[in-house]
């Protein structure tokens, strides 16, 4: 139960590429961190233009990035996206400790489990998403085993003011609102961008009020540019907590009251805010420079009420849990791109340096009404400089190397309250944790061009991810005490080959790859407590293809197969929980007239086990299949967007965790059943 109210609190927010640019389509790819380069690294990439978000039924940015090989997303609250997480080449439970997040090229990833808000960040103000699996450590550092999405917002246009309004309906009690202006005259540009959403939420408890501001402001010089970019959100969302599944008590609340609700008091806040200032700066012979720096905010607030308590020794909300937790990171990121020539070889270096401060504060108690029990002051520090060379090797082959050295001093401070309420549940007051690592960080790809349309690829990477807040500050339930508990880097080793197919309106993609893991961080139900695990390894395959198969039909299908398991300990050759061997999507958009397009996606999600499964014993999450439709008709600047989603009212979920004391018992948090909406858009 410990574990089912960690998953719970982490995901309310609670602690406890590169590709070649192309005329039909003119990406131009950012994994780099420098918008001028052009070549296309070795590795699987992915890149969702505005385009394709536009002709998606995805209602958010999950499930578009679910559409794509290799990616699962997991919500436990079916409500706009809100909390949920997104896991690349299957880590389940530590899924977002392993995917690395950017907005605009900078880390959304904290030092604390809370997941990344991507109901923060709506699909209309995306320009385009880069996903490079299994990759970024040397271009971004920690995090990155699974892989590295990087969200590109929209900036300004072309001379002159455009701008667009739209009113959304839905089901559940949904309504959303959106505005975005931009500006662009002579050496000035401006863009902004604000949205509002109201939701009651598929089940009870499960309302969702979000609201976003973003914006990007330029100013052109002869060799160069200013810019700021900008951000705010706010948000409320109701926890409705799990279904339990007990056939030895008769219990299925799945089946008899699947919409409703054990924790009516649960609640989680959320507010933050950032800011990028940079200048970049062109150089002689096509050399660009980049200095930003920015800061970031986030206050969470969130409440777990205990319904039940212990009678008749400790009555309900004995053990109650409110966390208030305050986080700022200040980074500063110069970085260098220098095209060179080195005897017939042509060069492409990429250097620079990023230093992070991260200042972590977090209130924990009873109530949001009662002192504290722990307050938890930690910073983080953490320099890394890295450098990256792309050297064509002839008209068909190109190497790529980088080095990346991350150095990571964190200090770590509980105080304890004896006398607040809630003791003496809350544990005894933490031994100061000091701690400095530093790892090493490495990437060799190659890229061989079989002919103008085919290519192939392969990639060896070293990986590193350092513990969380919440994973070294935990409660010992032999000693009954509360510590820091030390843990040491996890490091991977990774392994890609694959060939990517490009002629006229078709694209296809392939690719295998396996990863080897030491001290891999993870969450051990037996002794409840995040250990390091004996080596583990993934392994599988990702296919994608798209086909225009005539002027009026759009095909695009992906496929991934995976296996991640344990190689040692006690569950040697098990499966990892939370890991679908397979996830599959299909989408197909018809453009039936000049001023209407249908579309119909299709996900499935394999059989997956329940979190706390380690041994492989209890029954699975099943196999799930979810059907989306959608309509756009415009005239003139108007645009109307209706769509369905889960058409033949499916009632999965998506998340479970199995009990570690009652064999058959779990706890599962349900997808939501049919619903509909209808957007209402104006382009002036």
């Amino acid at each position: 139960m410990k574990r089912l109210a960690m998953a719970a609190a982490v995901a309310a927010g609670i602690s406890p590429v590169h590709a070649q640019e192309r005329e039909h389509d003119a990406i131009v790819v950012t994994a780099t961190r420098l918008e001028t380069d052009t070549t296309r690294p070795p590795g699987n990439v992915a890149v969702i233009t505005a385009e394709d978000i536009a002709n998606s039924p995805a209602q958010s940015l999950p499930e578009l990035l679910a559409t794509e090989a290799g990616v699962f997303a997991r919500s436990l609250y079916g409500n706009n996206a809100a909390r949920a997480d997104v896991d690349l080449r299957g880590f389940g439970a530590t899924g977002t400790q392993n995917t690395l997040v950017l907005l605009d090229g900078r880390r959304l990833n904290d030092i604390d489990l809370s997941g990344v808000d991507f109901a923060a960040i709506p699909l209309d103000n995306i320009e385009r998403i880069e996903i490079v699996r299994s990759g970024g450590a040397v271009l971004y550092g920690d995090g990155t085993a699974g892989g590295t999405i990087n969200i590109i917002t929209r900036g300004p246009g072309a001379e002159g003011d455009d701008g667009t309004v739209a009113a959304s309906l839905g089901s559940y009690g949904t309504r959303r609102g959106e505005a975005s202006f931009t500006r662009t005259a002579g050496l000035g540009s401006m863009h902004l961008f604000a949205s509002r959403l109201t939701s009651d939420g598929y089940r009870d408890n499960n309302a969702l009020r979000q609201t976003n501001v973003q914006g990007d402001a330029r100013r052109f010089t002869d060799n160069g540019q200013w810019y700021v970019k900008f951000g705010a959100d706010d948000q409320y969302l109701g926890l409705p907590g799990a279904r339990t599944v007990d056939p030895s008590l008769g219990v299925d609340e799945l089946a008899s009251d699947r919409r409703g609700t054990g924790t009516p008091d649960d609640f989680a806040e959320q507010r933050g805010a950032h800011i990028t200032i940079g200048t970049t700066h062109y150089l002689a012979n096509e050399a660009e420079l980049v200095i930003d720096g920015g800061l970031r905010h986030k206050r969470q607030e969130a409440f777990l009420d205990d319904y039940v308590g212990f009678p008749p020794f400790f009555p309900p909300g004995t053990f109650a849990n409110f966390v208030d937790t305050r986080l700022n990171t200040w980074s500063l990121t110069p970085r260098l791109r220098i095209p060179f020539r080195a005897g017939d070889r042509e060069h492409v270096l990429q250097a620079g340096l990023d230093l992070y401060y991260s200042d972590y504060v977090s209130e924990r108690g009873q109530r949001p009404d009662t002192d504290p029990i722990h307050h938890l002051d930690v910073t983080q520090r953490t320099m890394a400089v890295y450098a990256r060379d792309v050297v064509n090797l002839g008209a068909a082959t190109e190497l790529s190397a980088g080095a990346r050295l991350q150095h990571v001093r964190q200090a770590s401070r509980d105080r304890h309250d004896p006398t607040a309420p809630g003791q003496p549940f809350g544990g005894s007051q933490a031994a100061p944790l000091d701690r400095t690592d530093t790892e090493p960080m490495l990437e060799l790809g190659l890229r061989y061009a079989l002919d103008p349309q085919l290519s192939l690829f392969a990639k060896l990477e070293r990986s590193a991810r350092f513990a969380t807040v919440d994973e070294l500050f935990e409660f010992n339930s032999s000693l009954a005490v509360q510590e820091f508990s030390p843990l040491n880097p996890q490091t991977g080793v990774h392994l890609d080959v694959g060939a990517d197919f490009e002629q006229n309106a078709t694209r296809l993609s392939a690719a295998a790859f396996y990863m080897h893991l030491d001290d891999e961080i993870h969450f051990d139900p037996v002794s409840f407590s995040n250990v390091n695990l004996e080596p583990t390894r993934r392994y599988g395959v990702e296919l994608s293809a798209q086909r225009q198969l005539s002027p009026a039909w759009w095909l695009r299908a992906s496929y991934g197969r995976m296996r991640a398991e344990f190689r040692d300990g006690p569950n040697s050759g098990n499966e990892v929980p939370l890991v679908p061997r397979d996830t599959a999507a299909l989408s197909l958009r018809w453009q039936a007239a000049p001023e209407l397009q249908l579309s119909a996606l299709v996900r499935y999600v394999g059989e997956q086990r329940l979190d706390n499964d380690q041994a492989n014993t209890a029954r699975p999450i099943p196999a799930y299949s979810l059907v989306d439709l959608q309509a756009v008709r415009t005239w003139k600047d108007w645009e109307l967007d209706l769509q369905i989603h889960n058409l033949f009212d499916e009632q999965a979920f998506g998340y479970g965790v199995a009990s570690t004391v009652t064999a058959g018992r779990f706890n599962a948090y349900p997808l939501p059943e049919r619903s509909a909406s209808a957007t209402l858009r104006y382009r002036f």
